[in-house]
């Protein structure tokens, strides 16, 4: 299976304006009208790629992963059959709200919905960010990375490694146990923390990743956060494996965020998977 990019990101919402304001005047995302109580935001040239749905319920709702076009789609089902895996079609409304020409989806072992799509559709005229964001880092990478904590780290990469076909880039044995892949030459498009290590059983997103170019916008970023007193859960830092330059705040759903800038990018034909010794060179204090 050949999926190309994170391509979008649902979240549910009690209160979603708390997170509109948060996404625009915080993050610097462009809103777009949505439909059925759902609201879109735009980080680059497409339609959206995060979506906020009213839930009675805050946290990640389906993650999409885009593949090339229907046959890819068609093929994919067929892989996901011969592993015993269920995937079903989108109704008609499920892909008007994703804005996408073919969907299909189902839950992967701790009971995430992952959603295989194509045909993502473009956005009108530029983005505009709500605030002074150049740009986010996106393209052929995709919106970003996200991070699921799990009761169950090794049954989540096996599957997503043997049946999804996403390869592994680094793991972590200490302070807990971590997984994390990647799918193009970002350095990893989702990976898997260690749920019981957090004192949770069942699986949760933790956060979604941003990046912008420089080190500028993102130290921007973090004064904004705590003029506007936004919980930082993580203070700036560098991570060990991705080098990445970020901090973490906390949305008003209980995801967080990372925003962050020089991540590492993958050549799959030189990188070495490597155990790492920690999360962190620096910093990322909580």
């Amino acid at each position: 299976m050949d999926i190309k990019q994170l391509g979008y990101l649902g979240l549910h919402a009690r209160e979603p304006e708390a997170f509109a304001t948060y996404a625009t005047d915080v993050l610097g995302m462009q809103r777009v009208a949505g439909e059925d109580g759902a609201t879109h935001f735009r980080i680059d040239d497409r339609h959206h790629r995060v979506t906020v749905e009213a839930a009675d319920r805050d946290g990640g709702a389906y993650y999409g992963w885009e593949l090339a076009d229907a046959d890819a789609l068609r093929a994919a089902m067929d892989e996901l059959s011969d592993h015993g895996v269920r995937a079903r079609p989108a109704t008609q409304r499920e892909l008007e709200i994703r804005r996408v020409e073919g969907m299909a989806h189902f839950l992967d072992p701790a009971g995430n919905r992952v959603e295989l799509y194509y045909g993502q559709a473009r956005g009108e005229g530029e983005f505009t960010s709500a605030r002074d964001i150049e740009r986010f880092i996106t393209g052929d990478l995709g919106l970003g990375h996200v991070v699921l904590a799990s009761p169950d780290v090794a049954a989540q990469q096996a599957f997503y490694t043997d049946v999804l076909g996403f390869r592994i880039s680094d793991t972590m044995r200490a302070p807990f146990r971590a997984t994390f892949l990647h799918t193009n030459p970002r350095h990893h498009s989702i990976a898997f923390v260690d749920g019981p290590f957090f004192g949770i059983d069942h699986p949760f997103l933790h956060h979604f990743m941003l990046e912008v170019p420089d080190m500028e916008q993102v130290g921007r970023t973090y004064d904004l956060v705590l003029d506007r007193d936004v919980p930082v859960t993580m203070t700036l830092g560098q991570h060990t494996n991705d080098k990445m330059f970020s901090f973490y705040a906390e949305s008003p759903v209980g995801v967080h965020t990372e925003f962050g800038c020089g991540g590492v990018l993958i050549d799959d034909a030189t990188w070495q998977v490597t155990e790492i010794p920690g999360p962190d060179i620096w910093g990322h204090r909580h």
